[in-house]
């Protein structure tokens, strides 16, 4: 191979990596990433720090990350784009896309599930035993609640057969239900994966819904299509370092696909349901 040949194929190597970081340097100010709070923040700080060094490290900007109280908080910031980056379940990511121009762009490749969890010492076996019980729910419109009340309805078991407890987060309920506060939560079956397993092993599934879509990375419209294509492309990668190889595998996540944008529309069915509990 001439040593012209090797030069070009090392230039275009080093455009492929220098590209990204000239793209999304036209930004010009911190890149500000938004995470569903399903988690407690600092849980989530911690979880997506791969993420956000990915982001900073392929487009040499510093990357601020957000979360919430709660979900009402962080889809009211949205609508008005306050983050560059959203981290959000598919259903809330397509209604931001329709009322706040979002853009999906990746997707986490392993499927979701909704799930019942319940102490490990527990006599709760299966959903029918919940009647009566104290039920720790996060916000309704988080997608795994919307699932797992369907499921619930079409065993015949209503609210009001529940003792329904508002909780926080996801791992705030799942704490509460190893402590003996509650007696059951719902969950993403990968939250105990994303909690410390001294927790995690207080804690048993019951039951599992149906696959859902997994949660998705949207970007905001008002950064450029370049600038776009470089936040994908640097999540792309993700998989290909250490530290994002391990996030996705800790996290249960499993890897990362860009969207398909035409199949968006297919979440609509969970919008009404959704814009009611957030009273929007």
């Amino acid at each position: 191979m001439s040593w012209t040949l090797i030069r070009l194929r090392w230039l275009a190597l080093l455009f492929a990596f220098a590209t990204p970081m000239l793209y999304a340097a036209e930004l010009q100010r911190n890149i500000k990433v938004g995470i569903l709070p399903y988690l407690s923040p600092q849980v989530l700080i911690t979880l997506f720090a791969p993420v956000r060094d990915q982001l900073q490290q392929q487009t040499g900007i510093p990357v601020e990350v957000y979360t919430a109280t709660d979900v009402r908080g962080i889809v009211k910031k949205s609508l008005h784009q306050d983050y560059d980056v959203l981290i959000m379940s598919a259903h809330l990511s397509r209604l931001l896309q329709k009322r706040a121009g979002y853009i999906p762009a990746i997707q986490f490749t392993n499927d979701l599930y909704g799930s019942v969890f319940v102490a490990d010492n527990s006599n709760i076996v299966k959903l029918d035993d919940l009647r009566g019980k104290k039920l720790a729910v996060t916000d309704r419109a988080v997608l795994v609640n919307l699932a797992v009340f369907k499921a619930l309805q079409q065993e015949h078991i209503h609210e009001s057969d529940l003792i329904v407890r508002p909780s926080l987060n996801q791992n705030a309920a799942l704490l509460s239900i190893a402590k003996g506060e509650n007696d059951a939560t719902i969950a993403a079956h990968f939250a105990l994966d994303q909690m410390p397993e001294e927790q995690a092993r207080r804690c048993r599934e019951i039951f599992r819904t149906q696959t859902l879509p997994n949660m998705m990375i949207s970007f905001s419209s008002r950064l450029t299509e370049k600038q776009r294509q470089a936040f994908t492309l640097a999540l792309l990668n993700l998989p290909d370092t250490d530290a994002g190889a391990q996030f996705l595998k800790n996290s249960r996540f499993g890897g990362v696909r860009k969207v398909e944008l035409s199949s968006m529309p297919e979440l609509d069915k969970y919008l009404p349901e959704t814009l009611k509990y957030l009273d929007l």
